[in-house]
């Protein structure tokens, strides 16, 4: 097991897209609260990443996000290109088919053509997965979307160009969706709240996230993957003895609320059979 103590990054953009970063270090630990402050990813520049598509052996589709190196320096993260790519190797390994889509190539136009492009070439037998693991955010309600939440908030994923993947937006792909048989995997700051409406979920569907939608998710600089990724991906899935996405789960929940209270990962399951990915 990779050792837990040492630098810390929180994850979360929880003061809104456009607010100045504030970041507060202590006890060896760094945490980033708004879009300022990170300093953790490799420094921004270069070619632009290309989305690369895997062709796999089985009517299985997943897009996988992952997002370290955000646009500037200001608001990089350490490990969730990693997450998503043992994310990638889990999936790949049991047929899927997947796009994915690291750092700059999570823009959010990126982001919005994946989501057609799983929706063009899924089918009602179809297993999907969609994963991410970045800046999660959340708002005053209406800031970024329509509709009305009962808890008075908005949820979002940050793209790489810092712009609102809404709640309301990633249900209402969800729902174009044929499969029967699907799965969000959320790691992220607010990622309980991509779920917590009725209308934001629909049968066939797990969803995961690695916080509640009023906490944070973590990323540890020693274990090179985030905090819930790595005990979820890669010491229950990849490297571990789970085979399916709710086992998994299980596992990693309390050792995630060991580390950090006041981070429980949630899991809403409408399959009620076990999501295998291995």
């Amino acid at each position: 097991m990779k050792r837990l103590y040492a630098t810390l990054l929180l994850f979360g953009l929880t003061i809104g897209l456009i607010a100045p970063g504030i970041v507060i270090a202590s006890d060896n630990r760094m945490v980033m609260k708004g879009p300022g402050g990170g300093q953790g990813g490799p420094p921004s520049g270069g070619e632009p990443t290309e989305i690369v598509y895997h062709t796999g052996t089985a009517d299985r589709w997943a897009v996988i996000i992952g997002i370290t190196d955000y646009d500037g320096r200001s608001s990089d993260l350490m490990n969730p290109h990693n997450d998503a790519l043992e994310m990638a190797q889990i999936l790949e390994g049991y047929g899927y088919h997947y796009a994915l889509a690291l750092n700059d190539a999570g823009s959010r136009d990126n982001i919005y053509m994946l989501m057609d492009w799983l929706i063009a070439n899924e089918g009602p037998s179809s297993e999907v997965v969609f994963f991410y693991s970045g800046h999660g955010s959340r708002t005053q309600d209406g800031s970024w979307d329509a509709d009305t939440e009962s808890d008075g908030y908005d949820e979002c994923l940050v793209s790489w160009d810092l712009r609102a993947v809404t709640d309301s937006y990633m249900s209402s792909k969800f729902a174009e969706l044929e499969s029967n048989k699907f799965a969000a995997i959320y790691c992220s700051c607010h990622s309980g709240g991509m779920f917590d409406q009725t209308y934001e979920v629909r049968s066939g569907g797990l969803y995961i996230a690695a916080a509640e939608a009023d906490q944070y998710g973590w990323d540890y600089g020693t274990l090179e993957n985030t905090l819930f990724f790595y005990y979820f991906g890669d010491e229950g899935l990849l490297n571990g003895p789970h085979d399916n996405l709710q086992d998994a789960f299980w596992y990693a929940r309390p050792y995630v609320i060991a580390e950090q209270p006041d981070s429980c990962p949630i899991m809403l399951d409408n399959v009620g059979v076990p999501f295998y990915v291995k």
